[in-house]
C-alpha cells in the first residue's frame, strides 16, 4: 500500500513537471533569440510534452481523479499553438472558387548536387507544377546547371516565366530562390540578409485589376551536419570529451539559427509593414508553429493550413525537424479556399498549394 501511494504521488509531481514544461512552450514564443536564444528550444519540444500531458489526461480520466485538470488546463491554455499543428475537419468544406492557386516548394536543389546518389528531380517536379496549372510558384534552394537544367529549360518544361534571385552565381552553376508565373510583373525585388546563403525576394503581380505582393521566403538553415544526426539518434550517450564536443557543435548550431532568423523575420515583418498591396508570404521558415519566427508573422498574417488544413501536417520528409517548417501566411485581404500538400518524393521536402481569393 505504501508503495501504490508513492507512486502515486510521483504521478502527481511528474503530471505537474510537464504541464508546467508545456506551458513554458507556449512562452518561448514570446522570447526574441537574439536576447536568449535557449528559450527557443523548448518550442522543439512541444510535440513531446503534449502528448505526454495527453497520456497523463487519459490516465486520470479512467482514474476518475480530480488531478485531470493539470494537464486539461495546461492543453486548453495552448488551444491557439494546438490548432497550428492539427486541424479537425469539422465546418470545413474545400471550394474550387479560388482567384489564384499558389505553391511553395523547398526543391532541394533539385537534387542536382554531385553527392546526390538519387534521381535528379528538375524535370518532375517542373512538370508536376505544369500539369497542375498553378499561377504562381515560390521555389527555395532553386538551383541551376547550364548543362540542361538552367533557366530557359525551366521556362520550357512548367510552361512558365522564372524570376530567380541568385544568392550564389559561378561559371556554371547557380543558387537562390525562384518565383514563377504567367502573371504580369510590374515590380520585383529582394530582401538580403546579412552573412547567409538564406534570403527573401518578391514579386508584385497584376491579378485582374488588383496589384497584389507574393514574397519568397528562406529564413537561416540550421545546417546540421551528418555527425550531428548520429549524435542524436545513438542509442547510448556516454560521458567523453567527443560526445561533450559533439553536444556543444549541435547545441551552437541551434543558436546561431534561432538568433539568426530572429534578425531575418524582423527585417521581413519591417518590409511587409511598408508594403500598400495584399500579401501572401511563401516559403520554408526553418521553425515550427512553436517559434518566435511563426508568432512573429502571425501577429499581423493568417496560416492557411489553419483556414483550411485538416489533420496533422508535416512538410519536411526527413528525420529532423519532422514539424510543419514550410507555411503560406496570407494577408486580411484573402479567403483561403483550399489547402493542401501532396507526398511528393522529389524533395526533401513537401510542396504546399494553397487556393486563394481576394476579397472585394
Amino acid at each position: 500500500m505504501l508503495l501504490v501511494r508513492l507512486i502515486h504521488r510521483l504521478l502527481v509531481w511528474f503530471n505537474v513537471l510537464f504541464a508546467l514544461a508545456l506551458v513554458l512552450t507556449y512562452l518561448s514564443v514570446y522570447v526574441n533569440p537574439e536576447n536568449f536564444w535557449f528559450a527557443a528550444v523548448l518550442g522543439l519540444f512541444y510535440p513531446m510534452f503534449l502528448l505526454i500531458n495527453l497520456l497523463f489526461l487519459v490516465y486520470w480520466i479512467f482514474r476518475w481523479r480530480k488531478f485531470v485538470f493539470i494537464s486539461l488546463i495546461a492543453i486548453i491554455l495552448g488551444l491557439n499553438h494546438f490548432n497550428s499543428f492539427i486541424q479537425l475537419p469539422f465546418g470545413k468544406t474545400k471550394k474550387d472558387n479560388a482567384d489564384l492557386k499558389v505553391m511553395s516548394y523547398n526543391v532541394n536543389l533539385f537534387r542536382l548536387y554531385s553527392w546526390s546518389d538519387q534521381k535528379a528531380s528538375f524535370h518532375d517536379i517542373l512538370k508536376y507544377i505544369s500539369n497542375n496549372q498553378i499561377d504562381v510558384v515560390c521555389l527555395q534552394e532553386y538551383f541551376t546547371k547550364n548543362d540542361g537544367y538552367n533557366k530557359e529549360d525551366a521556362e520550357r518544361i512548367s510552361g512558365m516565366r522564372v524570376y530567380p534571385s541568385y544568392l550564389l552565381k559561378r561559371a556554371t552553376t547557380a543558387y537562390g530562390l525562384a518565383i514563377l508565373t504567367n502573371l504580369p510583373v510590374i515590380n520585383k525585388g529582394e530582401i538580403a540578409f546579412s552573412n547567409s546563403l538564406n534570403a527573401c525576394m518578391y514579386v508584385d503581380l497584376l491579378t485582374g485589376n488588383d496589384t497584389i505582393r507574393i514574397y519568397n521566403l528562406h529564413l537561416q538553415s540550421t545546417r546540421l551536419k551528418e555527425r550531428n544526426f548520429n549524435f542524436l539518434l545513438r542509442n547510448e550517450f556516454k560521458i567523453d570529451s567527443k560526445n561533450y564536443d559533439e553536444f556543444r557543435d549541435l547545441v551552437s548550431r541551434l543558436g546561431v539559427a534561432f538568433q539568426k532568423r530572429a534578425k531575418q523575420v524582423n527585417q521581413v515583418l519591417e518590409h511587409i509593414n511598408d508594403c500598400k498591396y495584399p500579401v501572401l508570404i511563401c516559403g520554408d521558415f526553418n521553425d515550427s508553429p512553436i517559434s518566435y519566427t511563426y508568432q512573429t508573422l502571425t501577429k499581423q498574417l493568417h496560416d492557411t493550413f489553419k483556414d483550411a488544413g485538416i489533420g496533422v501536417e508535416t512538410t519536411f520528409s526527413g528525420i529532423w525537424p519532422s514539424y510543419r517548417i514550410d507555411y503560406i501566411l496570407r494577408s486580411n485581404h484573402f479567403l483561403t479556399t483550399q489547402y493542401s500538400s501532396p507526398r511528393l518524393n522529389y524533395s526533401d521536402h513537401y510542396p504546399i498549394i494553397v487556393g486563394v481569393k481576394l476579397k472585394r
